[in-house]
């Protein structure tokens, strides 16, 4: 598995707009992409740099991420079906299947080995984002 680069971490957040009112007012970072459909927005430094992602909490949170308690490190991978098979043969404890947002990203969850999240993403050429 070769990956390609780290440029988001991710949070999980009880209210989307206050988390990124809190970001973009308190805190100082800009807003670059908000999607209310899937409950999801990007921030980053005015100088550009590593993306915050902020994903509005799920009724149904199978998952295990919780409001207050997580941060996601996101790996971007070229092929997400070639990166899930070599970590299936290693070992690795993957949490659920692969998702996907039409047009832009498809993700796969993983556990490490203490528990914490950690997601490969392969985007899709239309996106032009930057994950």
């Amino acid at each position: 598995m070769n990956l390609k680069s780290m440029n988001l971490v991710w949070i999980v957040v009880k209210d989307l707009k206050k988390a990124i009112q809190f970001y973009t007012d308190v805190i100082g970072l800009k807003l670059v992409e908000e999607h209310d459909q899937y409950g999801w927005a990007e921030l980053e430094g005015h100088d550009g740099g590593a993306r915050l992602g902020i994903a509005q909490m799920q009724l149904k949170n199978d998952d295990g991420i919780k409001p207050g308690q997580n941060a996601v490190a996101t790996f971007t991978v070229e092929s997400l079906d070639k990166a899930v098979g070599t970590l299936t043969k290693k070992g690795a404890q993957l949490v659920g299947s692969i998702e996907e947002v039409p047009g832009h990203v498809k993700m796969q969850m993983v556990r490490d080995v203490d528990g914490n999240h950690v997601q490969l993403v392969e985007l899709i050429p239309s996106c032009g984002c930057a994950h």
